[in-house]
């Protein structure tokens, strides 16, 4: 444990990373809720040690489980989001094996009896109590989320980040990671606007018999191993049609009008190209291309979106590709990934290019954007 884990470390690069921008639209706090927020936060820190001191005995026996049955390191540390889109270092027991130890294609098949068992009964988490006596995180709030998510939330689900992460919160105990993520982002959303001792108390409540019955605990599919947030699939402002069998897609306001339409193929190797676009004016594109990419990134499994280049692309379409991280294949970037752009999609020379998966190791994370929006180059 001496040292930042492999997965964390940084190195100096030379170029600079084309990512999207993080889209922001802040929500004010009542100032009874920064009130509220003051003292939970000298209450959280009380409850914490507490929990630590009593679960001092189960912690040392899960550390023998883990170091039985996984080896070392007992801990394993993730970089998360908290208030404002701050990143600290979220601290829980292993449950997985190393990926080298034998090769996985899913992180659900390097999950060991005992790791399934501390995650079904939460015990994994135990380590988190740290997190919330040094501030990182209270006690209740929305779920802290890996920062290889910064850029694919809507402006209006990053507003979950207005107030601190959470060890529980409002979305685990209404289903936890059996409902789909616009739902779990919905909920935490409704949190943020009903925020007070009142909702805490009751969220706290609920915990204790949602972590004995173990509700919740499997993901979309039966996983016991997180789902990768793919980003919205719709919008308060914008709802997405399609793509359908034949490609085409239509992005619409919510009085109907169209945004934004145009025809993409899914191809082989984890790449979809972009081969018409049609803009209907009015603001939100930004939003409207992210909605596209979340749908791809849903459906199968894309990591490059490429646009044609015969695509014919106004200042204002051009631009909100650019806050998505699209940029030109000669452009004097990196990507977050050792995988090599495809230089010719269908035979031609792409006119912009974005990489949309989670960040290999070894990349920093995309960068929280607050204020006005400008396509991001970290």
């Amino acid at each position: 444990m001496n040292g930042r884990p492999a997965s964390l470390e940084h190195p100096r690069r030379t170029r600079p990373i084309a990512g999207a921008a993080q889209r922001v639209r802040p929500v004010r706090l009542s100032r009874r809720q920064l009130v509220y927020l003051r003292v939970r936060r000298r209450v959280d820190v009380v409850l914490a040690l507490v929990g630590l001191a009593v679960a001092a005995i189960p912690m040392g026996l899960v550390a023998v489980g883990v170091l039985l049955t996984m080896g070392r390191p007992v801990l394993f540390a993730q970089e998360r989001m908290s208030q404002g889109g701050r990143v600290f270092r979220l601290w829980k027991f292993r449950s997985m094996r190393h990926p080298g130890a034998r090769p996985a294609t899913h992180d659900e098949d390097r999950l060991v009896p005992f790791g399934r068992f501390i995650r079904s009964t939460s015990l994994d988490e135990l380590p988190s109590l740290w997190n919330i006596v040094r501030g990182d995180m209270g006690l209740i709030g929305p779920r802290p989320l890996p920062t290889y998510y910064l850029g694919r939330f809507s402006a209006e689900q990053f507003a979950r980040h207005t107030v601190p992460a959470g060890l529980t919160g409002h979305a685990q105990v209404h289903g936890r990671n059996e409902v789909e993520w616009d739902t779990r982002m919905s909920i935490d959303q409704d949190y943020i606007e009903r925020l007070g001792p009142r909702l805490d108390l009751k969220i706290l409540v609920d915990t204790v018999g949602v972590v004995l019955r173990r509700k919740g605990v499997h993901y979309e599919g039966g996983l016991t191993s997180s789902t990768d947030f793919p980003g919205p699939q719709s919008t308060t402002d914008l709802d997405l049609e399609g793509p359908d069998a034949e490609g085409a897609w239509t992005c619409l306001d919510r009085h109907g009008k169209m945004l934004l339409a145009g025809d993409v193929q899914v191809l082989g190797g984890g790449v979809a190209l972009l081969t018409s676009a049609s803009w209907g004016g009015g603001p939100q594109l930004e939003e409207a291309i992210l909605l596209l990419v979340s749908r791809l990134r849903a459906r199968s499994r894309i990591s490059w979106v490429c646009v044609a280049p015969d695509v014919e692309l106004p200042e204002a379409l051009a631009e909100a590709l650019r806050g998505n991280g699209f940029v030109p294949p000669e452009a004097d970037v990196d990507f977050p990934t050792e995988d090599s752009p495809p230089t010719l999609v269908e035979g031609q020379v792409p006119a912009l290019i974005a990489f949309v998966e989670r960040p290999q190791p070894g990349f920093p994370p995309p960068a929280p954007c607050v204020g006005p929006q400008r396509p991001r180059i970290a």
